[in-house]
């Protein structure tokens, strides 16, 4: 039973991950990721916070002011480790605005929390 349920679970994220690029892109058919997720490789060295798009949704929520101010500065410290992200950091994707993270408020940190555009256009569908 557990190797039918880890082979489910797997085929599941093995699905998404060629989608990915899709659903990244609030509005695809406008404005695709550049540079764009599915270069052709199989390499993921571009992805999460080597790419510029992907690393403004993986920054920490308390450093997301001054990923909106200097993204290219923001992203090589994210890159770089200078900015750590822990299990306690939550990423800014989780809360709602475009660009990610844009309605969070340190004196009201739960608005806007589990309404970012990954969790209502991605995961809540799949359950409602």
């Amino acid at each position: 039973m557990n190797g039918i349920i880890s082979a489910t679970r797997s085929d599941d994220s093995t699905r998404l991950k060629s989608q990915i690029s899709h659903y990244a892109a609030p509005s695809p058919a406008k404005e695709p990721l550049s540079p764009p997720v599915n270069n052709g490789t199989s390499s993921r060295s571009h992805m999460g916070v080597n790419h510029p798009v992907l690393a403004s949704f993986l920054c920490p929520i308390t450093a997301v002011k001054d990923y909106h101010q200097d993204p290219a500065e923001m992203q090589k410290k994210l890159a770089s480790g200078q900015i750590l992200m822990s299990a306690a950091d939550f990423p800014a994707y989780l809360w709602e605005g475009t660009p990610p993270g844009e309605s969070y408020n340190d004196d009201s940190m739960t608005d806007g929390l589990f309404k970012g555009y990954f969790l209502v256009h991605v995961s809540f569908p799949l359950y409602t």
